[in-house]
Protein backbone atom coordinates (compact mmCIF):
# COMPACT_ATOMS: atom_id res chain seq x y z
CA UNK A 1 0.00 0.00 0.00
CA UNK A 2 1.20 3.31 -0.80
CA UNK A 3 2.60 5.90 1.66
CA UNK A 4 0.54 8.94 0.81
CA UNK A 5 1.33 12.85 1.96
CA UNK A 6 -1.77 14.74 2.69
CA UNK A 7 -1.12 18.43 1.47
CA UNK A 8 -3.77 20.76 3.55
CA UNK A 9 -2.77 24.77 4.12
CA UNK A 10 -3.09 24.68 7.57
CA UNK A 11 -3.59 21.46 10.11
CA UNK A 12 -5.49 21.23 11.90
CA UNK A 13 -8.78 23.49 11.03
CA UNK A 14 -11.53 22.79 13.35
CA UNK A 15 -14.11 23.76 10.87
CA UNK A 16 -12.00 20.94 8.48
CA UNK A 17 -12.61 18.09 10.40
CA UNK A 18 -12.90 15.83 6.58
CA UNK A 19 -9.53 16.21 6.45
CA UNK A 20 -8.75 14.23 9.71
CA UNK A 21 -11.88 12.01 8.90
CA UNK A 22 -10.49 11.26 5.73
CA UNK A 23 -6.83 10.74 7.17
CA UNK A 24 -8.14 8.12 9.85
CA UNK A 25 -10.04 6.27 7.45
CA UNK A 26 -6.88 5.76 4.97
CA UNK A 27 -5.04 4.85 7.67
CA UNK A 28 -7.69 1.78 8.69
CA UNK A 29 -7.74 1.28 5.01
CA UNK A 30 -4.00 0.29 5.25
CA UNK A 31 -2.28 2.96 4.09
CA UNK A 32 0.90 4.68 5.98
CA UNK A 33 -0.12 8.55 6.18
CA UNK A 34 1.84 11.83 6.84
CA UNK A 35 0.18 15.68 6.66
CA UNK A 36 2.26 18.20 5.10
CA UNK A 37 1.09 21.23 6.04
CA UNK A 38 2.39 25.01 5.32
CA UNK A 39 1.37 25.65 9.06
CA UNK A 40 0.81 23.64 12.08
CA UNK A 41 -1.73 25.10 14.26
CA UNK A 42 -0.68 22.72 17.08
CA UNK A 43 -4.43 22.40 18.10
CA UNK A 44 -5.57 18.79 19.45
CA UNK A 45 -7.11 16.19 16.92
CA UNK A 46 -8.74 13.14 17.03
CA UNK A 47 -5.97 11.82 14.26
CA UNK A 48 -4.21 8.49 14.40
CA UNK A 49 -1.17 8.46 16.32
CA UNK A 50 0.64 6.95 13.60
CA UNK A 51 0.24 9.86 11.30
CA UNK A 52 3.02 12.60 11.22
CA UNK A 53 3.01 16.13 10.85
CA UNK A 54 5.30 17.40 8.84
CA UNK A 55 5.75 22.06 8.28
CA UNK A 56 7.06 22.98 4.93
CA UNK A 57 9.11 25.79 4.11
CA UNK A 58 10.76 27.60 1.38
CA UNK A 59 14.28 26.53 0.85
CA UNK A 60 16.17 28.06 -2.19
CA UNK A 61 19.19 25.87 -1.23
CA UNK A 62 16.83 22.52 -1.28
CA UNK A 63 15.98 23.74 -4.66
CA UNK A 64 19.41 23.89 -5.60
CA UNK A 65 20.31 20.59 -4.08
CA UNK A 66 17.59 19.19 -6.44
CA UNK A 67 18.78 20.53 -9.19
CA UNK A 68 22.55 19.10 -8.84
CA UNK A 69 21.35 15.73 -7.91
CA UNK A 70 17.98 15.75 -10.58
CA UNK A 71 18.91 17.73 -13.31
CA UNK A 72 16.79 16.30 -15.40
CA UNK A 73 13.45 16.57 -13.55
CA UNK A 74 14.25 19.48 -11.88
CA UNK A 75 14.36 21.13 -15.47
CA UNK A 76 11.19 19.43 -16.27
CA UNK A 77 9.88 21.28 -13.07
CA UNK A 78 11.18 24.21 -14.07
CA UNK A 79 9.12 24.01 -17.27
CA UNK A 80 5.60 23.08 -15.30
CA UNK A 81 6.07 26.12 -13.37
CA UNK A 82 6.73 28.61 -15.92
CA UNK A 83 2.97 27.47 -16.80
CA UNK A 84 1.46 29.02 -13.95
CA UNK A 85 0.78 32.50 -14.01
CA UNK A 86 -0.36 33.28 -10.44
CA UNK A 87 2.99 32.50 -8.55
CA UNK A 88 6.50 32.89 -9.16
CA UNK A 89 8.69 30.22 -10.23
CA UNK A 90 11.23 30.67 -7.64
CA UNK A 91 7.96 30.47 -4.95
CA UNK A 92 7.03 26.94 -6.84
CA UNK A 93 10.88 25.77 -6.96
CA UNK A 94 11.52 27.16 -3.66
CA UNK A 95 8.29 25.38 -1.74
CA UNK A 96 8.30 22.42 -4.25
CA UNK A 97 11.79 20.80 -3.21
CA UNK A 98 11.29 21.09 0.09
CA UNK A 99 7.93 19.02 -0.92
CA UNK A 100 10.34 17.15 -2.48
CA UNK A 101 12.95 16.72 0.12
CA UNK A 102 10.27 15.68 2.27
CA UNK A 103 8.45 12.65 -0.10
CA UNK A 104 12.42 11.69 -0.30
CA UNK A 105 12.95 11.64 3.22
CA UNK A 106 9.20 9.79 4.60
CA UNK A 107 9.66 7.70 1.17
CA UNK A 108 5.97 8.98 0.52
CA UNK A 109 4.80 7.34 -3.40
CA UNK A 110 1.76 9.80 -3.40
CA UNK A 111 0.78 13.19 -2.86
CA UNK A 112 -3.03 13.99 -2.42
CA UNK A 113 -3.57 18.04 -1.93
CA UNK A 114 -6.99 19.56 -0.09
CA UNK A 115 -8.01 22.57 -1.81
CA UNK A 116 -6.63 23.74 -5.17
CA UNK A 117 -5.47 27.17 -4.61
CA UNK A 118 -1.53 27.63 -4.13
CA UNK A 119 -1.05 24.31 -1.91
CA UNK A 120 -1.68 22.12 -4.80
CA UNK A 121 0.76 24.39 -6.84
CA UNK A 122 3.44 23.40 -4.82
CA UNK A 123 2.64 20.06 -4.10
CA UNK A 124 2.66 19.16 -7.94
CA UNK A 125 6.02 21.17 -8.22
CA UNK A 126 7.02 18.84 -5.42
CA UNK A 127 5.59 15.31 -6.55
CA UNK A 128 7.11 16.15 -10.30
CA UNK A 129 10.32 16.63 -8.66
CA UNK A 130 10.28 13.90 -6.32
CA UNK A 131 8.69 11.74 -9.23
CA UNK A 132 5.40 10.36 -7.13
CA UNK A 133 2.23 10.54 -8.35
CA UNK A 134 -0.06 13.49 -7.31
CA UNK A 135 -4.00 14.38 -6.69
CA UNK A 136 -6.38 16.90 -5.29
CA UNK A 137 -9.89 17.13 -4.09
CA UNK A 138 -11.53 20.66 -4.43
CA UNK A 139 -14.04 21.60 -1.39
CA UNK A 140 -15.51 25.41 -2.52
CA UNK A 141 -13.92 28.63 -2.67
CA UNK A 142 -10.70 27.10 -4.37
CA UNK A 143 -12.93 26.03 -6.96
CA UNK A 144 -15.53 29.08 -7.47
CA UNK A 145 -13.92 31.95 -6.03
CA UNK A 146 -10.04 31.62 -6.17
CA UNK A 147 -9.24 29.58 -8.70
CA UNK A 148 -6.30 30.90 -10.59
CA UNK A 149 -4.63 28.53 -13.08
CA UNK A 150 -6.65 25.64 -12.07
CA UNK A 151 -6.56 24.57 -15.53
CA UNK A 152 -3.09 24.01 -15.49
CA UNK A 153 -3.23 22.63 -12.27
CA UNK A 154 -6.04 19.58 -12.70
CA UNK A 155 -4.13 18.87 -16.19
CA UNK A 156 -0.61 18.00 -13.91
CA UNK A 157 -2.54 15.96 -11.57
CA UNK A 158 -2.98 11.86 -11.94
CA UNK A 159 -6.64 12.46 -11.18
CA UNK A 160 -8.87 15.35 -9.18
CA UNK A 161 -12.08 14.71 -6.52
CA UNK A 162 -15.15 16.47 -7.07
CA UNK A 163 -16.97 16.39 -3.71
CA UNK A 164 -20.56 16.74 -5.59
CA UNK A 165 -22.13 16.24 -8.97
CA UNK A 166 -22.20 19.91 -9.84
CA UNK A 167 -18.49 20.47 -8.73
CA UNK A 168 -17.85 17.52 -11.65
CA UNK A 169 -19.65 19.28 -14.19
CA UNK A 170 -17.64 22.63 -13.08
CA UNK A 171 -14.02 21.02 -13.21
CA UNK A 172 -14.78 19.02 -16.32
CA UNK A 173 -15.94 22.62 -18.34
CA UNK A 174 -11.50 22.51 -18.41
CA UNK A 175 -11.99 19.71 -20.44
CA UNK A 176 -8.39 18.31 -19.00
CA UNK A 177 -7.34 15.87 -16.31
CA UNK A 178 -9.37 12.75 -14.92
CA UNK A 179 -12.28 13.72 -12.63
CA UNK A 180 -13.88 11.45 -10.23
CA UNK A 181 -16.80 12.46 -7.80
CA UNK A 182 -16.17 10.97 -3.93
CA UNK A 183 -18.39 12.52 -1.47
CA UNK A 184 -16.70 13.14 1.68
CA UNK A 185 -17.49 10.74 4.43
CA UNK A 186 -18.16 10.52 8.13
CA UNK A 187 -16.68 8.46 11.03
CA UNK A 188 -19.33 6.53 12.33
CA UNK A 189 -16.97 5.31 15.37
CA UNK A 190 -17.48 9.08 16.52
CA UNK A 191 -20.69 9.62 15.27
CA UNK A 192 -22.62 6.45 16.65
CA UNK A 193 -25.55 8.07 18.61
CA UNK A 194 -28.68 6.25 18.03
CA UNK A 195 -32.00 8.68 17.49
CA UNK A 196 -33.41 9.27 20.65
CA UNK A 197 -35.62 12.46 20.61
CA UNK A 198 -39.40 12.62 20.87
CA UNK A 199 -40.48 15.56 22.05
CA UNK A 200 -43.11 18.19 21.14
CA UNK A 201 -40.49 21.59 21.50
CA UNK A 202 -38.01 22.10 18.61
CA UNK A 203 -34.78 22.43 19.12
CA UNK A 204 -32.56 22.95 16.03
CA UNK A 205 -28.68 23.30 15.87
CA UNK A 206 -26.67 25.00 13.49
CA UNK A 207 -22.89 24.11 12.58
CA UNK A 208 -20.33 26.00 10.86
CA UNK A 209 -18.40 29.18 10.41
CA UNK A 210 -20.45 32.44 10.75
CA UNK A 211 -19.86 33.44 7.10
CA UNK A 212 -22.47 34.97 4.54
CA UNK A 213 -22.45 31.70 2.32
CA UNK A 214 -23.98 29.99 5.91
CA UNK A 215 -27.40 31.92 5.08
CA UNK A 216 -27.97 32.81 9.00
CA UNK A 217 -29.38 36.16 7.77
CA UNK A 218 -32.22 34.76 6.10
CA UNK A 219 -33.02 32.17 8.83
CA UNK A 220 -33.22 34.69 11.42
CA UNK A 221 -36.12 36.33 9.71
CA UNK A 222 -38.18 33.00 9.25
CA UNK A 223 -37.51 32.13 12.70
CA UNK A 224 -39.28 35.44 13.84
CA UNK A 225 -41.94 34.79 11.06
CA UNK A 226 -43.27 31.47 13.25
CA UNK A 227 -42.84 32.68 16.42
CA UNK A 228 -45.83 33.09 17.78
CA UNK A 229 -47.15 30.16 16.58
CA UNK A 230 -44.03 27.39 16.86
CA UNK A 231 -41.56 28.54 19.61
CA UNK A 232 -38.62 27.48 17.78
CA UNK A 233 -35.13 27.56 19.88
CA UNK A 234 -31.87 28.06 18.08
CA UNK A 235 -28.54 26.97 19.32
CA UNK A 236 -25.66 27.86 16.58
CA UNK A 237 -22.32 26.36 17.04
CA UNK A 238 -19.30 27.88 15.89
CA UNK A 239 -17.51 31.35 15.46
CA UNK A 240 -16.63 33.93 12.33
CA UNK A 241 -16.37 37.19 11.45
CA UNK A 242 -20.31 37.92 11.26
CA UNK A 243 -20.66 36.84 14.94
CA UNK A 244 -21.40 40.66 16.38
CA UNK A 245 -23.82 41.33 13.15
CA UNK A 246 -25.59 38.25 13.77
CA UNK A 247 -26.10 38.73 17.34
CA UNK A 248 -27.35 42.07 16.82
CA UNK A 249 -30.01 40.92 13.72
CA UNK A 250 -31.44 38.53 16.61
CA UNK A 251 -32.02 41.73 19.06
CA UNK A 252 -33.07 43.75 16.05
CA UNK A 253 -35.65 40.94 15.22
CA UNK A 254 -36.51 40.72 18.77
CA UNK A 255 -35.31 36.53 19.10
CA UNK A 256 -32.60 37.04 20.88
CA UNK A 257 -33.89 34.69 24.03
CA UNK A 258 -34.61 32.05 20.83
CA UNK A 259 -30.93 32.18 19.56
CA UNK A 260 -27.63 30.58 21.89
CA UNK A 261 -24.53 31.31 20.26
CA UNK A 262 -22.12 28.82 22.20
CA UNK A 263 -19.03 29.41 19.96
CA UNK A 264 -16.78 26.26 18.77
CA UNK A 265 -16.80 23.09 19.92
CA UNK A 266 -15.14 20.06 19.28
CA UNK A 267 -16.40 17.10 17.34
CA UNK A 268 -16.50 15.12 20.80
CA UNK A 269 -18.86 17.76 21.67
CA UNK A 270 -21.23 17.36 18.79
CA UNK A 271 -20.87 13.54 18.39
CA UNK A 272 -22.48 13.29 21.89
CA UNK A 273 -24.83 16.55 21.61
CA UNK A 274 -26.16 16.11 18.22
CA UNK A 275 -28.70 13.77 18.65
CA UNK A 276 -30.10 15.65 21.79
CA UNK A 277 -31.75 18.08 18.73
CA UNK A 278 -34.98 18.10 17.21
CA UNK A 279 -32.95 18.68 13.50
CA UNK A 280 -30.25 20.51 11.67
CA UNK A 281 -30.46 23.44 10.28
CA UNK A 282 -28.18 24.85 7.45
CA UNK A 283 -29.31 27.57 5.47
CA UNK A 284 -26.89 27.55 2.59
CA UNK A 285 -26.17 30.08 -0.02
CA UNK A 286 -24.19 31.52 -2.26
CA UNK A 287 -21.90 34.55 -1.39
CA UNK A 288 -21.86 37.64 -3.17
CA UNK A 289 -18.02 36.41 -4.31
CA UNK A 290 -19.34 33.26 -5.48
CA UNK A 291 -18.51 31.10 -2.61
CA UNK A 292 -20.62 28.50 -1.44
CA UNK A 293 -20.86 24.98 -0.01
CA UNK A 294 -20.49 21.99 -2.03
CA UNK A 295 -20.95 18.84 -0.45
CA UNK A 296 -21.39 19.77 3.43
CA UNK A 297 -20.28 17.41 5.63
CA UNK A 298 -21.71 18.88 8.59
CA UNK A 299 -25.25 17.73 6.84
CA UNK A 300 -24.02 14.06 7.02
CA UNK A 301 -22.84 14.13 10.53
CA UNK A 302 -26.58 14.85 11.65
CA UNK A 303 -27.81 12.32 9.57
CA UNK A 304 -25.71 9.69 11.62
CA UNK A 305 -26.82 11.14 14.69
CA UNK A 306 -30.16 10.50 13.92
CA UNK A 307 -31.58 13.82 13.77
CA UNK A 308 -33.39 15.37 10.06
CA UNK A 309 -31.87 18.34 8.34
CA UNK A 310 -33.57 21.53 7.00
CA UNK A 311 -31.54 23.02 4.36
CA UNK A 312 -30.82 24.36 1.01
CA UNK A 313 -31.15 23.21 -2.40
CA UNK A 314 -27.68 24.54 -3.08
CA UNK A 315 -24.61 22.06 -4.52
CA UNK A 316 -23.93 18.77 -2.85
CA UNK A 317 -27.27 19.12 -0.74
CA UNK A 318 -29.35 17.50 -3.58
CA UNK A 319 -27.65 14.69 -3.26
CA UNK A 320 -27.27 14.55 0.23
CA UNK A 321 -30.74 14.78 2.02
CA UNK A 322 -34.08 13.47 -0.01
CA UNK A 323 -38.13 14.25 1.71
CA UNK A 324 -37.64 10.67 4.04
CA UNK A 325 -34.64 12.59 6.29
CA UNK A 326 -35.54 16.13 6.22
CA UNK A 327 -36.70 19.27 4.04
CA UNK A 328 -35.21 21.51 1.05
CA UNK A 329 -35.53 24.72 -0.25
CA UNK A 330 -34.47 27.13 -2.18
CA UNK A 331 -31.48 28.99 -0.92
CA UNK A 332 -31.45 32.75 0.11
CA UNK A 333 -35.43 32.63 0.30
CA UNK A 334 -36.85 33.39 3.78
CA UNK A 335 -40.15 32.09 2.50
CA UNK A 336 -39.01 29.31 1.66
CA UNK A 337 -36.95 28.67 5.29
CA UNK A 338 -40.23 29.94 6.82
CA UNK A 339 -42.54 27.18 5.23
CA UNK A 340 -40.15 24.27 5.43
CA UNK A 341 -39.70 25.56 9.38
CA UNK A 342 -43.50 25.27 9.69
CA UNK A 343 -43.87 22.12 8.00
CA UNK A 344 -41.58 20.45 10.30
CA UNK A 345 -42.99 22.19 13.73
CA UNK A 346 -46.48 20.53 12.23
CA UNK A 347 -44.83 16.80 12.48
CA UNK A 348 -45.41 14.62 15.69
CA UNK A 349 -42.60 13.87 17.25
CA UNK A 350 -42.66 10.09 16.34
CA UNK A 351 -42.68 11.59 12.47
CA UNK A 352 -39.54 13.57 13.15
CA UNK A 353 -38.04 10.62 15.11
CA UNK A 354 -38.82 8.17 11.78
CA UNK A 355 -36.87 10.53 9.72
CA UNK A 356 -33.81 10.97 12.22
CA UNK A 357 -33.86 7.21 11.62
CA UNK A 358 -33.85 7.61 7.72
CA UNK A 359 -31.44 9.79 8.06
CA UNK A 360 -28.98 7.43 10.03
CA UNK A 361 -29.30 4.80 7.56
CA UNK A 362 -28.93 6.66 4.65
CA UNK A 363 -25.86 8.46 5.82
CA UNK A 364 -24.42 4.59 6.51
CA UNK A 365 -25.13 3.60 3.70
CA UNK A 366 -23.73 6.49 1.39
CA UNK A 367 -21.52 8.62 3.23
CA UNK A 368 -19.04 6.28 5.08
CA UNK A 369 -15.88 7.11 5.54
CA UNK A 370 -13.95 3.63 5.50
CA UNK A 371 -16.31 3.12 2.25
CA UNK A 372 -14.89 6.12 0.42
CA UNK A 373 -11.34 5.66 1.91
CA UNK A 374 -11.21 2.32 0.40
CA UNK A 375 -12.29 4.25 -3.38
CA UNK A 376 -9.61 6.51 -2.85
CA UNK A 377 -7.40 4.52 -2.10
CA UNK A 378 -7.92 2.14 -5.08
CA UNK A 379 -7.40 5.56 -7.44
CA UNK A 380 -3.94 6.42 -5.48
CA UNK A 381 -2.82 2.95 -6.10
CA UNK A 382 -3.86 2.87 -10.04
CA UNK A 383 -2.00 6.54 -10.03
CA UNK A 384 1.51 5.90 -11.28
CA UNK A 385 4.22 9.08 -10.69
Amino acid sequence: MKHIGIVVPTFHVPSETFVVTEINALVRAGHKVSVITFENSDESSNIDKSVNVIVVKRSLPEAAKVAAAHPFKFLKTAFIASKFKSISTTSLLGFGANIAAIIKLHKISHIHCHFMHAPLAYAIAGSKMAGVSVSSIGHGHDVYVNYSDLKVKLSLCDFSVAVCEGMVEKLNEYKVGKVELLHCGVDFSLFNCAPNRLSESVKLLFVGRLVEKKGLQFLFPAIKALNNKYPISLDIVGDGPLLNDLKFLCENLGIEHNVRFLGRKTPFWLSKNTCNYSALVAPFCVSRNGDRDTGPVVLKEAMASGIPVLTTELMGTKEIINDAVGYKCEPASISGLEKILREFCELSPYERYTKGVNAKRLAATKFNANSQAKKLSQWVQKAQG
